[in-house]
This record gives structure tokens, C-alpha cells and sequence, in this order.
């Protein structure tokens, strides 16, 4: 063996970075992470509330059992029983005119989603037929989808199959908002196609859905830092990149914010697009033309439950979920937490903090007379700008590959081309597709060697 190892450097700490780093790590490689920002965890992380000593994430993540690369990093890192799966698909609506639920029976995908859909109450025998034109779409376009639906928003893919103004009310909308983080007629069709085929269209356990019963900082961040450093790699906090310098083609070292340079074999930057453009512009040209499309957490600590399930969708309202985080996590307080959430939160996000927790409570009395008895003790409002790439049509073509021009320098990050939405799983995916070809750069040069 070489008396040094094969160096990657990586650029970000999030789920992108630590599961390729972890991945480079696991196979010998020495690691070197490099995050700007004095904490680990990229847009995905959590803090404790200075006023309840609660955890709080930035933002709720739902994952799913389909996310099977997730699954593995966190095995790597030894966090997998961290994180709590639900047996069955379901999801109950609150709305002010009563509750509707989706809950998949036990039949093999995706008879079980489409049976789900039929059993919806509120639904017309029209709507539900409509159900139907999804599952014949999802059997005879699954081998050239993203060729087909290229160019369409999901608003028009679901009028091409029928779909009814209520099925999208009760439904579609909801399910688009919460996984493309855009508005159906903004989104791109082919990443919901994508979802449906991945979440439904597999084994039953991949529709589950599935929460960290931690926060997100103990779940991933604090485990994948041990595990690089246990296996002698490096993670630099508050170290921003100035820039990333080629030579001849290829990856030469990086600049440091402070004037220090890093030499190494290859570098993997896992960072947003809005910060690549900033550091490596010339090395990913379309980073700079993606735009962001912002989520807003409200954070409610009552008195006394108000739900009896873990979480709701709440219809015809400005939030759109509402997460008991009781049901998933300890929490340090005696006092009930509420995390509300509003996707594609262009408008939301304009609102200040006490407009929107005057937003979150009319909401709350709509779907619910438990909120009129209880006492509300604590409120906290965060704000991301840009926690997911804007996934419209036009922005699909200006992903890029992992692999770029430039020998040994690869691209990470759930807006980078995974064929996925800006999910977890994406991100993780694109870690670890960029760790195998750091991998095979290495395995390429040590056979040169011989």
C-alpha cells in the first residue's frame, strides 16, 4: 500500500459531503472536509431553542423507505436506529369541512397507491377515475418518461390524464408542493413522475414514510464527522473556499478564504449552486442560471396536544403540514411542539416572523377546535431561502453532471443531475456516485502505478 493515501478534498458538510466523504473514508482514502460555516449540516440541520432547550430542525424532512441511499450512509455511520419507519402509507387532510385520509392497503406497488387514491373521501366517481390514467401513464411511460415529459409542468401532465380540480385539491397539489418544493404549475412533471416510480412503484416498504426520532445535527452531521476523523480524515468548520485551481485539465488545490492552499488528488464540492458559481463558476457554467425556491417553519409550543396522529396536511390553508414532535422526538420541555411548514414559500417568506404565527394559528382553527383551549407558551419562525434549487422544467436541462471538465473535480448536491428532486436521497446519491468515480480515479492511477 501507498505510504500516502489517495487525498480527496470536500468542499461542503452536508448530506451531499458527509456521504461521500464516509464513503471515501470507508475505502482507505484520506478526507479532508471543508465547511464554511462554524456547524456541519449544509441546509439539513438542527439547534436547540434557547427558550424550551428543545431541538429544533431548520425545517421538518420527511424521508421514505425508497430512500435507500440514505439508508446505507447512515448504516455506514452507525445512526440507522435513530430513525423510525411507519408500517403503512397513510396521511390524514385536515380541512375545515372535515378529514380525508390516504392510506395504502397491503398490495404489491402500484396497485396499492392507486387503491389508496380510490379509497380518498371527499371524492366524486369521476374523480376517482381519473385515478386510473395515472397508473396506465406510470406502466407505459416508464422506460422514456423524461423524454416525454420534458418539457411539461406537473399542471399539465395532470390534465393530459384526467386529473379533476378536487383529486389536485385533495391530493396532487399537496403532494407536489411537499416533494418539489414548487407550485404544480411551476414544477416539472418529470420529477414527479420520478417521485410516483420511486415511492410507489417499487416494494411496499418503499412508500413508508420516515422520520429521525433525533435531531438532524445527532442524526447525521455529529456521526459522520467521527467516522472520517476515526478513519483519519480531517473536518474544518469556518474554512470558506476562495477558489479551486486547475492545471493543465486538471484538479490542482484549493484557495482558502484566508490565503492557504490545500494540494490534493481530487476534490468533490458538495456545495449549494449559488456558492459553487462564487468559487468554481468556470467549472460549472449552469449553476449560476438555477434559481431557489424557499420553505418556512413555524414552530408552535402549546400547553396540551392538539393532533392525535404524528403528523398532518392541513387543505385550504397557507401551512400545509403539521408535524407533533412529540411523536418523533424527547423533547427537553413538558411542552407540546408544533412544527408547521409551508413549501414553496415565495409569498410566506415576505411575511415577518408574527405575521406568519398570527398566519399559523388562524390555520390551526380552522382544521381544529382543540386550539381554542389550549395556551400557546412559545413561537419561533426559520426562514430558508434557499432550500431547494426552483425545479421547473427549464431548470432540469441546467443540472449538472457529477463528472465535470476537469479531471479529479466532481460536483455533489441534491440540484446536480441525480434525476431526482431536491430531496435527502438526492443529495446523498449524488455523494455517492462522486465518491465511486474518486474511487475509480484512484484504482485508474494505482494501475498506471504497476
Amino acid at each position: 500500500m501507498s505510504p500516502h493515501p489517495f487525498h480527496c478534498i470536500v468542499i461542503g458538510g452536508g448530506f451531499a459531503g458527509l456521504s461521500a466523504g464516509t464513503a471515501l473514508a470507508e475505502q482507505g482514502a484520506r478526507v479532508t472536509v471543508l465547511e464554511r460555516r462554524p456547524r456541519l449540516g449544509g441546509r439539513a440541520y438542527s439547534l436547540r431553542d434557547e427558550t424550551t432547550g428543545d431541538v429544533v430542525d431548520n425545517g421538518q424532512h420527511l424521508m421514505m423507505g425508497c430512500y435507500h441511499e440514505t439508508l446505507r450512509f447512515l448504516e455506514r455511520i452507525g445512526s440507522r436506529h435513530l430513525i423510525r419507519a411507519f408500517d403503512t402509507p397513510r396521511v390524514d387532510f385536515l380541512a375545515p369541512e372535515g378529514t380525508a385520509s390516504f392510506r395504502c392497503p397491503a398490495l404489491p406497488a402500484p396497485l396499492h397507491m392507486l387503491v389508496g387514491l380510490l379509497r380518498l373521501e371527499g371524492l366524486s366517481l369521476s374523480d376517482k377515475l381519473g385515478v386510473w390514467r395515472i397508473g396506465w401513464a406510470l406502466q407505459r411511460w416508464k422506460r422514456d418518461y423524461r423524454t416525454r415529459l420534458a418539457k411539461l409542468t406537473v399542471a399539465e401532465w395532470l390534465a393530459q390524464c384526467g386529473q379533476s380540480a378536487r383529486m389536485r385539491e385533495r391530493f396532487w397539489d399537496p403532494l407536489v408542493i411537499a416533494t418539489l418544493n414548487e407550485p404544480p404549475e411551476r414544477a416539472a412533471a418529470v420529477l414527479l413522475m420520478r417521485v410516483l416510480y420511486q415511492g410507489f412503484g417499487g416494494q411496499l416498504a418503499d412508500s413508508n414514510l420516515v422520520v429521525s426520532t433525533v435531531g438532524l445535527s445527532e442524526l447525521y452531521t455529529e456521526p459522520a464527522r467521527r467516522f472520517i476523523e476515526a478513519h483519519g480524515g480531517t473536518v474544518r468548520l469556518q474554512t470558506a473556499v476562495k477558489a479551486v485551481r486547475v492545471d493543465g485539465g486538471r484538479f490542482q488545490d484549493v484557495v482558502l478564504a484566508d490565503g492557504e492552499t490545500l494540494a490534493a488528488d481530487a476534490c468533490i464540492s458538495s456545495a449549494p449552486y449559488h456558492d459553487v458559481a462564487k468559487y468554481a463558476a468556470d467549472l460549472a457554467p449552469t449553476a449560476t442560471r438555477l434559481a431557489s425556491s424557499p420553505i418556512v417553519s413555524v414552530n408552535l409550543w402549546f400547553d396540551r396536544p392538539l393532533f392525535d396522529a404524528p403528523f398532518v396536511g392541513l387543505l385550504g390553508t397557507t401551512m400545509q403540514w403539521a408535524f407533533d414532535k412529540r411523536a418523533f422526538t424527547t423533547p427537553n420541555s413538558g411542552l407540546h411542539h408544533l412544527a408547521l411548514i409551508v413549501s414553496a414559500a415565495h409569498e410566506a417568506c415576505q411575511l415577518s416572523s408574527k405575521a406568519l404565527i398570527n398566519l399559523a394559528l388562524q390555520d390551526l382553527r380552522r382544521v381544529t377546535s382543540k386550539v381554542n383551549s389550549a395556551q400557546l407558551k412559545h413561537a419561533r419562525v426559520i426562514k430558508e431561502q434557499h432550500a431547494t434549487f426552483s425545479a421547473t422544467p427549464t431548470a432540469e436541462p441546467l443540472r449538472p453532471a457529477h463528472e465535470t471538465a476537469v479531471k479529479g473535480f466532481y460536483l455533489a448536491g441534491d440540484w446536480t443531475d441525480t434525476a431526482l428532486p431536491a430531496t435527502i436521497e438526492s443529495a446523498v446519491v449524488s455523494g455517492h456516485a462522486c465518491a465511486a468515480h474518486v474511487l475509480a480515479q484512484r484504482q485508474a492511477r494505482e494501475a498506471a502505478a504497476h
